[in-house]
């Protein structure tokens, strides 16, 4: 009689074995996905948009992520200016605004875990300084408009 994949098999000891199917020793996508995920480290984007606000504040920096929450009222910019980071990845933010090494030093303390990476929902930000770079460029050609208006219209 012929054996089917499913069916049990005694052996020798009396115990039963199934006999796989070809390529049954493999995983499957869906336990290869779950795999990986469980292999990634530390902090994803979705769990760093659940802190957005003054009194609860995480950035991610230099791929760390960083529970400034403390340091909210200390800041010399106010911590109002690190809610522009608040739910991306604020490494571009914080290295325009040029950092001391004492800052950078001072991040240090704050220190959670390493960014998991991922992509943000766009639900928890609360960016307001996406505008400046516009303003950045507009700002020399108004003054320059303005300079040669008024010399114009009071020749």
């Amino acid at each position: 009689m012929a054996r089917l994949p499913s069916e049990e098999q005694p052996t020798a000891a009396g115990d039963d074995v199934r006999v796989q199917e070809a390529g049954a020793g493999k995983p499957s996508e869906e336990e290869e996905v779950k795999e990986e995920e469980a292999e990634v480290k530390g902090i994803k984007m979705s769990e760093v948009e659940q802190h957005t606000s003054l009194d609860d504040l995480w950035l991610v920096i230099d791929g760390k992520v960083y529970d400034v929450t403390p340091f909210m009222d200390d800041h010399p910019g106010g911590g109002e200016i690190m809610l522009s980071a608040a739910g991306k990845d604020g490494t571009q933010d914080f290295e325009d605004v040029g950092h001391s090494p004492h800052a950078r030093e001072l991040l240090k303390k704050y220190y959670l875990d390493e960014f998991a990476g991922g992509v943000g929902s766009g639900v928890a930000t609360k960016s307001g300084g996406g505008g400046m770079g516009i303003m950045a460029f507009l700002l020399p050609i108004l003054v320059v408009v303005m300079a040669f208006a008024a010399k114009y219209l009071t020749a």
